[in-house]
C-alpha cells in the first residue's frame, strides 16, 4: 500500500495505527500514478501551530503564503520539488499534477481541504496522523472535498 513523506520533524511518534504527536497545520500532495491510488505516497510540509493555528516553534521552510502563515502550494513545489533529486521522478512534474490539498487549524478545530479523488478513508486517517489531527489535540475535524479547479489534478 502507501507510504508517508514527512518534511518537518516528528515529535512523539507512535507507529501503528496512530500517531501521537503535536498539532500542525500545513499542505500535502498524494503522489500517485494510478486512479486507484496503490502507489501513493503523502508528501506532507507541515507547520507546527496552537489550537488557534498561529505558528509556533521555527520552520525549516519559509512560510510563503500571502498571509506568512502558512504554505503556498505552487511556490512550495517550485522552491523545494522542482528538479530536487531526493524527490524524483515526481520533481519534473507541475506542482498541480498531483492530488492535494491544505490542513488548517482555528478556533479549536480544524478543516482538511483536498481534491476529491483522495477523499478516501485510508488517505484521511494517514493525513490526521500526520498533522497530529487527534481529539486530544484539537475538538473538532471537517473534511471538505474541493472539486473546484483550485484543486485540479491529472485524475479530474
Amino acid at each position: 500500500m502507501g507510504g508517508w513523506t514527512n518534511i518537518a520533524p516528528i515529535e512523539n511518534v507512535i507507529f501503528g495505527d496512530y500517531l501521537a504527536r503535536e498539532l500542525h497545520s500545513g499542505v500535502f500532495w498524494v503522489i500517485s500514478d494510478f486512479h486507484d491510488l496503490s502507489d501513493y505516497k503523502l508528501l506532507v510540509f507541515e507547520i507546527p501551530c496552537d489550537v488557534n493555528g498561529k505558528p509556533v516553534g521555527t520552520h525549516s521552510i519559509e512560510l510563503n503564503s500571502k498571509s506568512g502563515s502558512t504554505y503556498n502550494h505552487k511556490k512550495l513545489w517550485k522552491d523545494t520539488i522542482v528538479g530536487n533529486s531526493a524527490h524524483k521522478p515526481y520533481n519534473r512534474k507541475s506542482y498541480d499534477y498531483y492530488p492535494r490539498g491544505r490542513v488548517e487549524i482555528s478556533n479549536d478545530r480544524a478543516i482538511i481541504y483536498l481534491n476529491p479523488n483522495i477523499d478516501k478513508p485510508f488517505i484521511i486517517n494517514e493525513i490526521k496522523n500526520s498533522f497530529g489531527l487527534i481529539l486530544e489535540n484539537i475538538s473538532e475535524i471537517r473534511i471538505i472535498a474541493d472539486g473546484s479547479n483550485h484543486y485540479k489534478c491529472w485524475m479530474d
